[in-house]
């Protein structure tokens, strides 16, 4: 007679044809952490060691976000035409899609950044103004600040759920992080409403005043700087207890 006690299934048992909890799956799933997921500023703020470089993309990343508007604002004052200044930053765009596919990074990636120039390109051809090449900046900025302080407003702040993912902890932070913890991530949090409420703020009246080089101008110094300087100030707050929430079972 066998009085072997059936055991509970464990990932080390699986190969024993012990089938895995489908909870228990899921659970170990969220628990991984998600840096392979989550790059740039998201996977800066739950390392050990900030970097500036990375949480913007290294300098290609930089580049790609900023030569595009750099060649509107810098072409247009002088050929007065919508043509060129669009035609070249389509092309810089392209190109730089181009280099990410021949790394075989994220098609993701490639995407976003190709639809984001698209819709800025075509927004101003429609219209014939090129100020209107940054109007889609302003509904991305709109949104993203909206949808922050949702989280807030809902007690689930978007900087403790990035962090708790990028920690592995992605299933259990809400449960065992401290309270302090959570009232950083929501000042955290409050800190990215405040930057792109900041951007809205000091670009929209730049733009109905039809100030295209000031406008580029702000874009630039209120995207990746202001973007890397948040981040950092995150990561300050936010590193002890991260570590702590990282230690906790």
């Amino acid at each position: 007679m066998n009085d072997k006690v059936n055991e509970p299934c464990s990932p080390s048992r699986v190969q024993e044809g012990c089938p895995l909890d489908s909870s228990s799956s899921r659970k170990e799933t969220l628990e991984k952490p998600l840096r392979g997921q989550i790059g740039g500023i998201g996977a800066q703020l739950g390392a050990n060691q900030f970097s500036v470089s990375e949480a913007i993309g290294g300098p290609w990343g930089a580049l790609e976000a900023t030569l595009p508007t750099l060649l509107v604002v810098a072409v247009y004052p002088f050929v007065h035409s919508l043509r060129l200044p669009v035609i070249l930053a389509l092309a810089a765009t392209f190109i730089f899609a181009s280099i990410r596919l021949l790394r075989h990074q994220s098609l993701r990636q490639v995407l976003a950044g190709l639809a984001g120039t698209l819709i800025s390109v075509f927004w101003a051809w429609r219209s014939g103004q090129v100020e209107n090449f940054f109007a889609f900046g302003f509904w991305i900025n709109g949104i993203y600040a909206a949808i922050l302080v949702v989280t807030i407003l809902c007690r689930r702040p978007a900087i403790g759920w990035l962090v708790a993912g990028v920690s592995g902890k992605l299933s259990s932070w809400r449960k065992h992080s401290s309270r302090r913890f959570y009232s950083l991530a929501r000042t955290c949090t409050w800190m990215w409403v405040a930057l792109f409420t900041v951007r809205l703020a000091v670009e929209l009246p730049l733009y109905y005043a039809n100030l295209l080089v000031p406008l580029g101008a702000a874009r630039l110094i209120l995207g990746l700087p202001a973007f890397a300087l948040v981040g950092y100030f995150n990561w300050v707050l936010l590193r002890e207890e991260t570590a702590n929430l990282r230690g906790r079972d």
